[in-house]
């Protein structure tokens, strides 16, 4: 048995369709590439990496019972996965970068698996920023937009622009959140 029911004074719900050529667009051009300095902390990165392990193959290669030609397979198999490793950080270095917009912070990253995030001002609950100590080294920051359910991490910025930025995103969302109050949308 299906039953009807009649509001009073209820308007009827459209879902109207959205015609996708009519969205906004982000293109190549409208992100910022990420300091190009910060690709030699990112090859630092790398580098400690293959210091830190090396020693511990190197003790193994020493230590153990493989005959000559299979320790340099080993050794010479080690270097060329840091080598390739040391081409992709390269390459994913290039395809990174931000675009603050109006209504929302973009991220896009990765050259294997592309990822481009996007966190509208309304859905940001704080905004931090992070410095590792290899990256205060190099006098670099990350900043951290966080929202329910997902962050975008900037990496690579100069700590006098992690801060603009982080001021520019808390006083967006504070204005957001005055709006949402008076009950203006």
């Amino acid at each position: 048995m299906i039953i009807f029911v009649y509001m009073k004074n209820e308007i009827p719900f459209y879902n109207h369709f959205v015609n996708v050529e009519d969205l906004p667009q982000t293109g190549p051009d409208d992100f910022q590439p990420i300091e190009s300095e910060y690709f030699y902390v990112k090859l630092a990165s790398v580098f400690m990496f293959f210091i830190m392990s090396g020693f511990l193959l190197a003790m193994f290669v020493i230590f153990s019972d493989f005959d000559l030609y299979s320790k340099l397979y080993l050794l010479l198999g080690y270097l060329l996965v840091h080598i390739l490793w040391a081409i992709l950080v390269r390459l994913e270095f290039k395809q990174r970068g931000y675009a603050i917009r109006e209504q929302d912070i973009a991220y896009r990253r990765g050259f294997i698996f592309r990822t481009r995030q996007y966190l509208p001002f309304r859905r940001v609950q704080h905004c931090k920023i992070s410095e590792g100590l290899i990256e205060r080294v190099f006098n670099f920051a990350t900043i951290i937009v966080s929202a329910a359910g997902d962050d975008i991490v900037i990496q690579g910025l100069r700590p006098e622009v992690a801060q603009s930025l982080q001021s520019y995103i808390n006083e967006r969302v504070d204005a957001l959140n005055k709006e949402m109050k008076n009950g203006s949308n």
